[in-house]
C-alpha cells in the first residue's frame, strides 16, 4: 500500500446535467471528501465575466465562463483538503470546469470526464430548476440557447481529452461508482 503526503484528488468533469454531483455523492460514501467548484464563483460579479439578462434588466455572472470561478480561493480549498488524515480515502473535485483548470487535471491522480447527450442533461437541468421553484421554462431553454449550450462546446467539451476516463452518463451512478472507485485503486496502487 502506498502512502501520500497529500490525499490524492480525482477530478470529475462534464456538462451541467451530466451526473457529477449524483456521482460525487455516491463517491462520499466510499470514503471520499468532496469538494464542489459551484461553490467557488465569484461572490462580486464585477469579478468574473458577466453577461446581459435575456430580458434586458441587467447583468449576471455568466455561470457558464470558467472565469467567473474564482480559482485562487478554490485552490486554497482544495490544497487545505488534500491534508492527510481522518481517514480521507481520496478528494473528489467535482465541477463543469474540473478538467477545463491545469491546476485541477495536473493535481489529479484520476481524471473523469461524464459524457451525457445535450439532451438530458437540458433535461435533467430542467427538471432540477422547475422542483426547486424555478418555473419559467421558456427562460431555461431560451438560457440554454443563447448561454448554456455555446459555453458547453467552447469550455467544457474539449476537456474530454484531458480525461483518463470517459463514463457513458446514461450509466446508472451505482455502475459509474463503482468504474470509478476501481480505477482509484488500480492508479493508487500503482503510484509510487
Amino acid at each position: 500500500m502506498n502512502t501520500f503526503d497529500r490525499i490524492p484528488i480525482v477530478a470529475i468533469g462534464g456538462g451541467a446535467g451530466a451526473g457529477k454531483s449524483e456521482l460525487a455523492r455516491a463517491l462520499s460514501t466510499q470514503g471520499f471528501t468532496v469538494l464542489h467548484l459551484d461553490d467557488f464563483y465569484h461572490e462580486a460579479m464585477e469579478a468574473g465575466v458577466t453577461v446581459e439578462k435575456l430580458d434586458g434588466s441587467g447583468r449576471v455572472l455568466d455561470r457558464g465562463h470558467p472565469e467567473s470561478i474564482d480559482l485562487h480561493k478554490f485552490l486554497l480549498e482544495m490544497v487545505r483538503l488534500q491534508e492527510p488524515g481522518d481517514g480521507k480515502r481520496g478528494l473528489v473535485v467535482e465541477g463543469t470546469f474540473a478538467l477545463y483548470f491545469s491546476e485541477i487535471v495536473e493535481e489529479a491522480i484520476l481524471s473523469v470526464y461524464i459524457a451525457t447527450p445535450d439532451d438530458v442533461r437540458l433535461a435533467r437541468k430542467m427538471m432540477r430548476k422547475l422542483s426547486s421553484g424555478d418555473s419559467d421554462a421558456q427562460l431555461m431553454i431560451q438560457n440554454y440557447l443563447h448561454f448554456s449550450r455555446p459555453r458547453h462546446e467552447e469550455y467544457v467539451a474539449p476537456t474530454q481529452k484531458s480525461a483518463d476516463l470517459v463514463l457513458d452518463g446514461m450509466q446508472s451512478i451505482d455502475s459509474l461508482t463503482k468504474v470509478v472507485t476501481r480505477a482509484f485503486s488500480e492508479v493508487t496502487a500503482e503510484a509510487p
